[in-house]
């Protein structure tokens, strides 16, 4: 699967495009099929470094994504429609495990 990683801090020429193992989700997930991702000022700053914070390398990039359930193994319907806000790193990929609950 495809994803947006980077390797080291710098600035945008740090993101690439990679192949990267699908996500293996827990039983409390969903499997998301992403259709679209938001990359905003905290992929940003990851990016870049901030002083005092470490991030763990490789990083895939973004938060926020809307989609398709693609597998699940609890309550929500494959093919059902899904957004997710999550604030969770490593979103920006093909697919996507998130948490299966509904709010």
């Amino acid at each position: 699967m495809r994803a947006a990683v980077i390797r080291e801090h710098g600035g945008p020429e740090v993101l690439n495009i990679e192949n990267v193992p699908d996500p293996a989700p827990r039983a409390d997930q969903v499997l998301v099929e992403v259709r679209a991702c938001a990359l905003n000022h905290l992929d940003t700053w990851v990016r870049r470094g901030l002083p005092g914070m470490t991030f763990p390398m490789p990083h895939i990039l973004g938060n926020d994504i809307a989609g398709v359930v693609e597998k699940s193994a609890i309550s929500s319907r494959r093919s059902s429609r899904v957004t997710r806000c999550c604030l969770r790193r490593g979103q920006l990929r093909r697919v996507s495990a998130v948490p299966g609950r509904r709010r």
